[in-house]
């Protein structure tokens, strides 16, 4: 159980308001796991059973508190990886962080799990199936909405950040622009 700590306790920071929430929920689900280990099927997947008990552990306990708000991003970096540069550290972190708090604020629920299961946790269509308790074909389009409604969301999110720079074609501008380019450090 050790070896899916750490990936289930990014699932379910994604789902919880504090980081002291995930960790609750984690233990929890391992602690359900291990009452119910009897009912595990032995031709099933581990880790499709202990997402599947830990999904429905964050469903009950927020139904009966009636609250959702999310822990950042940064509650759930992961360390699991390895980076070859520290810039490369710090630009994939900020590029995930955006695309997961997009993902989060404009995705349902379900969507975002999807999307969280398939990419952050590299599960198998068949095994988000058997998580969600849907059909494989139900969970390709679920996934395929997800896509192109997160697309669509980081499309126009990034539109509002950057938006399109109005063109000036003055000649100070042309001359301001081939003085900056003449002049650019070396990057060798």
């Amino acid at each position: 159980m050790g070896r899916h700590e750490a990936r289930l306790f990014h699932f379910l920071c994604q789902k919880s308001p504090s980081r002291q929430d995930a960790e609750d929920l984690t233990q929890q689900t391992f602690v359900s796991a291990w009452q119910k280990l009897h009912l595990f099927r032995s031709d099933a997947r581990f880790v499709t059973w202990i997402y599947t008990i830990a999904r429905n552990l964050t469903v009950s306990h927020y139904r009966k508190h009636s609250r959702v708000t999310h822990c950042d991003l940064e509650a759930a970096a992961s360390s699991m990886v390895d980076h070859a540069t520290p810039a490369q550290t710090v630009s994939e972190t900020e590029e995930y962080a955006v695309l997961w708090r997009v993902a989060r604020k404009t995705l349902k629920p379900e969507a975002f799990d999807v999307l969280w299961m398939k990419y952050r946790e590299q599960l198998s269509i068949a095994e988000i199936a058997d998580i969600m308790d849907r059909s494989e074909t139900s969970v390709k389009v679920m996934l395929h909405r997800a896509r192109k409604n997160l697309g669509s969301a980081l499309e126009s999110s990034e539109a509002k950040i950057n938006p399109e720079p109005e063109i000036d074609n003055s000649v100070s501008t042309v001359q301001q622009l081939n003085y900056n380019k003449g002049s650019a450090p070396c990057s060798a």
